[in-house]
């Protein structure tokens, strides 16, 4: 079946929290998208711890690598006490029995919000079909930044009626973990941050239009292979020997898969060819990539 994702934002002084069910991770966690569209809004009014959530945190003895209270607490804006019950015969007998009740003390003291329909009015989004890539994603847990502009630039792909989106940096740095792996499953441009996935999981979050003077900004983006090389190709063409150019430099796109634990295979260009009814993206490896 897979596991699925529930995106929360949550105020932990003032114990509000918005929560939308966001089906598996490849399914909802672009540009597009009313889970997404959702928490910038929010995001863009003001604070809130972020978390994209995986209902596998309830089994694997999830929890008991889990330290921070604001993790827990995010934890427990979509899950209660009965869904560790169901899944773990013994749960008395963990180790982090005491964290599984506190999951469920604050899992009933959440006040929801319901902010999709204003989000989508905020966003334009019958006309637009996307957030605004404007501003800054800052975290104030970390003190680091990321450049939106930036970000949808180098993410960015044509969807397959052609619209404009991207895999959108949020879901990515605060998923509780297995959700990256699926939406770049069969790999990465190379110009990816991949590693940076989780990282920010739990942390304190806003979208502020100015880069606060105490915060470094760091390169972020997450690009899937093909969908980046379609949009290349199409955007950039190839060279004169058929290679896929990266940007109007005349730079060349490099790919690579990504193994089961999210490793990186070996660095490719890619080979364009062109048949009478399709497109043909073919890996060409260059010993000098490896160097």
């Amino acid at each position: 079946m897979g596991q699925i994702f529930w995106a929360c934002a949550y105020d932990i002084e003032n114990k509000k929290c918005f929560v939308k069910d966001a089906d598996k991770f490849h399914a909802n966690c672009f540009s597009c998208s009313g889970t997404v569209v959702s928490i910038h809004y929010l995001l863009r009014q003001k604070p809130y711890h972020i978390m994209w959530g995986g209902g596998y945190i309830v089994i694997h003895d999830y929890l008991k690598h889990v330290s921070r209270t604001e993790v827990l607490l995010g934890i427990s804006t979509y899950e209660d006490y009965e869904d560790f019950e169901r899944n773990n015969e013994d749960l008395k007998e963990k180790s982090y029995y005491d964290k599984v009740k506190f999951i469920d003390e604050n899992n009933k003291l959440w006040e929801k919000l319901h902010v999709l329909d204003e989000a989508l009015i905020y966003f334009d989004w019958e006309n637009t079909r996307s957030v605004k890539y404007s501003g800054y994603l800052i975290n104030h847990t970390k003190k680091l930044a990321v450049d939106l502009t930036d970000y949808y630039e180098q993410s960015r792909f044509l969807s397959d009626n052609g619209i404009d989106m991207c895999i959108d940096a949020v879901p990515v740095l605060t998923e509780t973990g297995g959700g990256t792996e699926m939406a770049l499953f069969d790999g990465v441009c190379t110009d990816s941050t991949e590693e940076l996935s989780r990282s920010w999981c739990g942390d304190l979050l806003q979208i502020v239009p100015d880069l606060p003077t105490d915060f470094e900004v760091i390169n972020c983006c997450f690009a899937e292979i093909w969908c980046k090389a379609e949009y290349c190709y199409k955007k950039f063409g190839v060279n004169e020997k058929g290679l896929l150019l990266k940007n109007e430099s005349g730079e060349l796109y490099k790919a690579a898969p990504l193994g089961i634990l999210g490793d990186r295979g070996l660095p490719s260009h890619i080979k364009v060819e062109l048949t009478k009814d399709k497109i043909r993206y073919i890996p060409e490896y260059d010993f000098h990539l490896f160097i």
